[in-house]
């Protein structure tokens, strides 16, 4: 026979009503899941994060995760928002190598929405680097960072950040500095409420 406490758990999960996940218009707003509820409410302000490869389709996908939430439900269906990004820690130490200088860059920026947000961007340099070198990297990659940010929308910028195109900007103009494997913004993420 059941106990008190099991059919009470029991109960709860027959009230719930499960919603469909959708993606943000940005990826077409493909159904990317589910997740349940008892009302609508308490759905919003919920995160999901799920690899980038699941809902866009690029050539080369690195292992990237986005982080979407829900800000509204209609017609049985959550909305959700795009607030951010990071890219899966593994990939990171693969593609880090011995005798190879890393050079990270943690900043804050403003787009031209006047969203804030937190970056951090990495330089994998051919080799080994010396630290006058490092610190003109991090001052080049957070002026280039941040005038990019005051060109485009929240939105937007994300987009060229999940793409890799901003990635590949940062790396044309680093290169001036260093022999690079690569750049990679490796983190982004919107800065809300009291954190501002």
């Amino acid at each position: 026979m059941a106990s008190k406490k099991q059919r009470s758990s029991s109960d709860k999960w027959k009230k719930k009503k499960w919603y469909k996940i959708k993606a943000p218009k940005e990826f077409k707003e493909i159904i990317i899941g589910e997740t349940p509820a008892e009302k609508e409410q308490q759905l919003i302000g919920r995160t999901v994060e799920l690899p980038i490869s699941e809902i866009a389709a690029q050539k080369k996908q690195a292992p990237m995760l986005i982080k979407l939430r829900i800000d509204a439900v209609n017609a049985g269906n959550a909305e959700t928002k795009l607030i951010g990004c990071r890219f899966d820690s593994g990939y990171l130490r693969r593609i880090v190598r011995r005798r190879k200088s890393k050079v990270d860059t943690i900043l804050y920026v403003e787009t031209a929405d006047n969203k804030k947000m937190k970056l951090t961007t990495t330089a994998i340099c051919a080799s080994k680097t010396n630290k006058k070198k490092e610190t003109e990297i991090r001052k080049l990659v957070a002026k280039e960072m941040a005038e990019e940010a005051k060109k485009e929308t929240f939105e937007n910028f994300m987009l060229n950040v999940v793409s890799g195109a901003l990635a590949q900007k940062i790396f044309n103009s680093v290169k001036t500095i260093a022999q690079l494997q690569r750049v990679e913004v490796i983190k982004a993420h919107l800065i809300e409420g009291k954190n501002k």
